[in-house]
């Protein structure tokens, strides 16, 4: 593994474990840090701020809007998002300090915003379990987590923790019970029936679990039936609700998607040219048919198609950054204080 601005040396090579797809080779760089904890100023947004403790993602889905990142460091073939990962060094001690000194207050902290908190890289450096260990010291938070790893139920002693003291939520993605178009869409993202096991496991220890079926993709995994099939799982599995949202196309992610679409849909790529030629979002009236779609399902599979956010309620928060401080029984971890 290479440092940031080292010169290039032969890249990693990780085995695949968990039943994942085979992985191609994959270069781990570490990425120093002092800022972890990052204000997310999209009013469109419920959370403020946002935790990302790799740049990248192993997952390789081929849909994933989050390309664009590595593009601010001046990578910009598609595919260095899956093969080039950066690992955020000393990211547990750069979030203690961060809540040392930053008033979050009831504000919800969202984990893995642009990247899987627990794709492969995880079972290797562990930054997510190292960061939750700083948050199960707190009180008051507010906290969701999105996922498609099963790896997550490793973490179920400090999730009840930080379940016990704060607001929790974790949601899995998922957008398709088809094995074999899951494969196709997300190459070594883990398989659907992994992630419902995990999200199983999570709600029967209490934790507040939803399924999020991001993409929808036109054409491909917005079929009634396979919505409807994924719901039924989701609420036998515990899901308290299901969230949706048609694909969005940045141009670091359609530099990816429409060749894929291409060589995999043909059929489908003119929709795709017509739908996504001169915008990154889908036309509203497709939107409109989706969530009249959504609305029925939901109904159908006994969820509540009128809620439009999470509205469990929540511990009081410390109401400023001093009462947070105070609340820390470690600002972080043995040895870490005063490092930058």
């Amino acid at each position: 593994m290479r440092k940031v601005g080292d010169s290039p040396k032969l890249p990693i090579v990780e085995r695949d474990s968990g039943g994942l797809a085979p992985i191609r080779d994959v270069e781990f760089i570490t990425m120093p840090v002092k800022q972890i904890l990052n204000r997310c100023s999209n009013p469109n947004l419920r959370f403020r701020w946002t935790i990302n403790p790799y740049r990248g993602c192993e997952f390789g889905c081929v849909y994933c809007y989050a390309r664009y990142t590595h593009e601010f460091l001046e990578l910009r073939d598609p595919l260095d998002f899956e093969r080039r990962i950066f690992v955020k060094e000393r990211a547990a001690e750069a979030l203690a300090r961060n809540f040392a000194h930053t008033a979050v207050g009831a504000s919800q902290i969202a984990l893995g915003t642009a990247t899987d908190p627990y794709q492969p890289a995880e079972r290797r450096f562990g930054l997510t379990r190292a960061m939750l260990a700083v948050m199960a010291r707190l009180s008051g938070l507010d906290l969701s987590i999105t996922t498609k790893s099963g790896l997550i139920v490793r973490d179920l002693d400090l999730l009840g923790e930080i379940n016990a003291r704060s607001r929790l939520s974790v949601n899995f993605s998922l957008i398709t019970l088809d094995r074999r178009l899951q494969r196709t869409l997300e190459p070594r993202a883990p398989r659907p029936s992994i992630r419902l096991g995990a999200l199983a496991r999570l709600a029967a220890a209490g934790i507040r679990c939803n399924v999020l079926m991001m993409p929808m993709i036109p054409g491909i995994t917005d079929d009634p039936r396979g919505v409807e099939a994924v719901m039924r799982a989701a609420r036998r599995a515990g899901a308290a609700n299901v969230w949706h949202r048609a694909l969005f196309l940045k141009p670091a992610a359609a530099r990816r998607f429409i060749p894929f679409v291409r060589e995999k849909f043909p059929a489908l790529a003119a929709r795709f040219e017509d739908y996504y030629g001169c915008s990154a979002y889908a036309p509203r009236a497709y939107d409109e048919r989706l969530n009249a779609l959504f609305a029925t399902l939901k109904r159908r599979c006994g969820f509540d198609a009128e809620v439009s956010r999470d509205t469990s309620r929540s511990p009081a928060a410390p109401p400023d950054g001093i009462a947070q401080r105070q609340l820390m029984l470690g600002a972080a971890p043995d040895g870490a204080a005063g490092r930058h």
